[in-house]
């Protein structure tokens, strides 16, 4: 699956906003150290920007629409961005954790080094997103269309994948220890290079279908 890199110009206008207001356009600027911590708007828009260091934790930002963007070393730990859609959007090493999405479109994203314990994507639309090295431990992902997702070499230790969509999905080399709901991953791949990663997947599928894995050793 080929994932569509941010547009973005060579050059950006360099920008510090203190505050944000509702339908607020922020378009092809240059972001660096900016702290918008606990940030509330709605309808907010942000086009050909690159944010490095920016601090949005705590953020709402309800119908957030975020377009060729790059998000590099961003603090987005509890944000809120319900019915967000983002469209070729870069976001790597960065911090989202208790990030949560509910409802959102996610077309073209990549997810890469970045720390997304207890993230919530609720009924989040994965058109074409891939993660790649991340922590997801205990995240959520209830009711999410994962057709057009792939996570590789990502910790889903703990998370929950109960009535998602899934055909089509790809997951490689991933952590799958305490991951619950993995019945509804009907239809999608998961590859393993290590026995380890293999035995992880068996072991919490059949955890969650109530069966217990045992040598012959041990019924004696």
């Amino acid at each position: 699956m080929k994932i569509a890199a941010p547009r973005l110009r060579a050059q950006l206008d360099p920008a510090t906003p203190v505050d944000v207001e509702d339908e607020e356009r922020l378009l092809e600027l240059g972001l660096e150290d900016v702290d918008l911590s606990d940030l509330e708007a709605e309808h907010v828009e942000i086009g050909g920007c690159r944010l490095t260091r920016c601090k949005l934790a705590g953020s709402d930002l309800e119908k957030l629409i975020v377009v060729d963007t790059e998000l590099t070393q961003c603090d987005l730990a509890n944000s809120r961005w319900s019915d967000a859609a983002l469209t070729r959007v870069a976001i790597t090493g960065s911090r989202m954790i208790g990030f949560a999405a509910p409802g959102a479109n996610l077309q073209h994203v990549t997810i890469r080094d970045t720390v997304l314990d207890f993230a919530s994507f609720r009924f989040a639309k994965f058109v074409r997103a891939e993660v790649t090295d991340c922590r997801l431990q205990s995240a959520d992902f209830v009711s999410a269309d994962l057709t057009g997702a792939v996570f590789r070499g990502c910790d889903l230790s703990g998370v929950e994948f109960s009535q998602v969509k899934a055909a089509k999905a790809v997951f490689v080399d991933c952590v799958w220890e305490g991951a619950k709901g993995l019945a509804s991953l009907a239809g999608a791949t998961v590859a393993a290079s290590s026995p380890i990663d293999t035995l992880s997947f068996t072991s919490a599928v059949t955890a969650a279908a109530g069966i217990t894995l045992a040598h012959p050793d041990d019924l004696v």
